[in-house]
C-alpha cells in the first residue's frame, strides 16, 4: 500500500472548491491501494469531516513570512538606503526561517511517515517547501493547478521540473501553462467531477424561501461562491436592479463566505444595492454548508467571474440539480457547456447582457427545464466523479512506474 500525503495550501481562512474537491478525492480513493494523510494549515469544516470519517487528517502551523518594510510603514518612503537595508534583511529571514527550515522539517516529515507520493491541492506557485523537500528525499510529487496565473517566479519554474506531474483541472489552464513556458514531465488535464452524495437537498424551498421573505411565484436567482471582487457580484447586482422594473418582487442570493479582504467590496455591493434600492431583493446569506438547499430554491443560478474561471465546480453542482446555468463565457465554463443547449454563456462583466437572458429564461418556463435536463445528463456522463478518481489513480500508478 502506497501512503499518499495530500496538502492543502489555502491560508487565507477560507474554505473553497479546492477543498470540497479534495475531500471528494480522498474518500473516493482505493483505499486497498493508497492511504490518504491529509495535510491542512487551520481548521476547517472540510477537516473535520474527514476526521469525522476517519480519514488521517493532521494540522501544521504556517507563519506568514516576515515584511518589515510594512511593519514599519517604509513604503513609499523617500528613504531608499533604509528601504533597501530592510528589504535585504527581510529576504534573508524569510529565505532561512520560511523556507530553509520548513523544507528540513517537511524533509523529515515525509522520511518518518513514509510517504511515497506528496499530492498538493492548489498551484506550482505554491507550498515550495514540500516539492523541495520531496525532490531530495527523492520521493514523488505532483499538484494540481487550479488557477490561472499570469507570472510564475523562477522558483516556481525551477521546481516544476522537478516534480512528476501537474493536474490541471481545465484544457484552459493547462494551455495557459504551456504558453507560459511552465515546463515539468507531465501536464495533463482532469476535470474535477461532481459527488452525488454531498449534492442532497435537505431543506425544502418553503422553508428557505420564507426565511428570506420571498413572495409567492416571484422568481429566484443566485450566484454561490466566496464573495470576492473578481467573482462578478457586482455584474448580478446591477443585473437584479435591472431585472426589478419587470419583477419588483426578484430575489437574489449571493452565497458564499465574505473573507477578511472582501470587506470593502462588500460595503460597495451594499452601498449598490442601496443606490439601485434593492436592498430588500438582494440576500447575502453568508457561508452555507450545503449549498444545495439554496439552489434548489433557484431558478436560474448564475456564474458571474469577470476574469476567467479556472474551471467553475458550482456549475457542475446547479447541473446536477438540473438548474439553468448562465455563466461567465471565459475560462473553463466555455469546456463545461454548449451554449444554448445545456448552458447560456454570456460576456463577462456585461449586467445589461446579462439581465437580459436572465430575462428570457424567467419567461420561458418549458426552455429552463429543457436546459436544465440536459445539463443533468451531461454532468452524470462527461463530469463523473468516479472517472475523475480513476484518471488520478492512473496517474499516481504512471509516477510510481517511473521509480
Amino acid at each position: 500500500m502506497f501512503k499518499i500525503l495530500f496538502v492543502e495550501g489555502c491560508t487565507d481562512g477560507t474554505v473553497g472548491g479546492s477543498h470540497f474537491c479534495l475531500f471528494d478525492l480522498v474518500i473516493n480513493l482505493d483505499k486497498s491501494k493508497y492511504h490518504p494523510i491529509v495535510l491542512f494549515y487551520d481548521e476547517n469544516i472540510v477537516q473535520e469531516k474527514l476526521k469525522a470519517i476517519n480519514i488521517d487528517t493532521r494540522i501544521i502551523n504556517k507563519r506568514k513570512p516576515l515584511d518589515l518594510i510594512k511593519a514599519f510603514n517604509l513604503q513609499g518612503k523617500s528613504n531608499d538606503l533604509m528601504s533597501f537595508i530592510f528589504l535585504m534583511i527581510q529576504k534573508i529571514i524569510n529565505l532561512i526561517f520560511y523556507f530553509c527550515i520548513p523544507v528540513i522539517r517537511y524533509f523529515f516529515y515525509l522520511k518518518r511517515n513514509n510517504i511515497d507520493i506528496v499530492h498538493l491541492n492548489n498551484s506550482i506557485k505554491k507550498n515550495h517547501e514540500w516539492m523541495l523537500a520531496a525532490f531530495l528525499l527523492g520521493r514523488k510529487c505532483l499538484t494540481h493547478e487550479r488557477g490561472i496565473n499570469q507570472q510564475f517566479s523562477k522558483t516556481s519554474r525551477f521546481l516544476s521540473r522537478k516534480i512528476d506531474g501537474i493536474i490541471c483541472v481545465s484544457n484552459y489552464i493547462r494551455k495557459n501553462l504551456i504558453n507560459r513556458k511552465v515546463l515539468c514531465k507531465r501536464i495533463l488535464t482532469v476535470y474535477d467531477g461532481i459527488n452525488p452524495d454531498r449534492f442532497i437537498v435537505s431543506l425544502d424551498s418553503k422553508t428557505i424561501k420564507e426565511k428570506y421573505g420571498v413572495k409567492n411565484d416571484a422568481p429566484v436567482i443566485g450566484v454561490v461562491g466566496n464573495i470576492k471582487e473578481w467573482k462578478g457580484q457586482k455584474t448580478v447586482v446591477k443585473a437584479t436592479g435591472i431585472l426589478k422594473e419587470e419583477w419588483p418582487d426578484i430575489k437574489c442570493y449571493l452565497v458564499g463566505t465574505i473573507p477578511s479582504y472582501s470587506l470593502c467590496y462588500e460595503k460597495e455591493l451594499k452601498e449598490l444595492c442601496t443606490d439601485m434600492k434593492i436592498e430588500n431583493n438582494v440576500v447575502f446569506t453568508g457561508f452555507q454548508e450545503n449549498v444545495s438547499d439554496f439552489m434548489s430554491t433557484m431558478d436560474i443560478v448564475i456564474h458571474s467571474s469577470i476574469l476567467p474561471e479556472p474551471f467553475g465546480m458550482v456549475n457542475l453542482e446547479a447541473m446536477y440539480l438540473r438548474k439553468p446555468v448562465i455563466a461567465a463565457n471565459a475560462g473553463g465554463p466555455t469546456e463545461i457547456f454548449h451554449d444554448g443547449e445545456d448552458g447560456i454563456l454570456v460576456e463577462p462583466g456585461s449586467a445589461k447582457r446579462l439581465a437580459d437572458e436572465i430575462s428570457l429564461l424567467l419567461k420561458d418556463t418549458e426552455r429552463r427545464k429543457k436546459i436544465g435536463e440536459k445539463a443533468y445528463a451531461k454532468v452524470i456522463t462527461k463530469f463523473n466523479l468516479s472517472y475523475t478518481v480513476h484518471q488520478i489513480e492512473n496517474i499516481y500508478e504512471g509516477i510510481l512506474r517511473d521509480g
